[in-house]
């Protein structure tokens, strides 16, 4: 999987599975802030059949990798289940 942080020209900021030669993200889902330093994730568009969903390159502002644990707990819920270790704290 290829987990990434899209964020959109309206701002909203989703995490899926991404495909740089498609520009398709796969089970997008956007975050939400639930509690101090908690985030949620709610499905972008709940009311549809498609998992990949195509996005139009000038909605997208920028894409990015998202940390060890927002990437873990996005696996956890919607990819594989394999959780990545975190390096720093492994050497440290």
């Amino acid at each position: 999987m290829n987990i990434k942080v899209v964020r959109l020209v309206s701002g909203e900021e989703l995490i899926g599975d991404w495909d740089d030669e498609k520009y398709t993200i796969t089970n997008p889902v956007i975050m939400v802030p639930v509690a101090k330093d908690k985030l949620g994730f709610s499905p972008w568009i709940p009311y549809v059949d498609e998992e990949e969903v195509p996005l139009k390159e000038q909605h997208i502002v920028t894409i990015l990798t998202p940390d060890n644990k927002l990437q873990n707990e996005y696996n956890r819920i919607y990819g594989s289940g394999l959780i990545v270790p975190d390096v720093d704290r492994i050497i440290n």
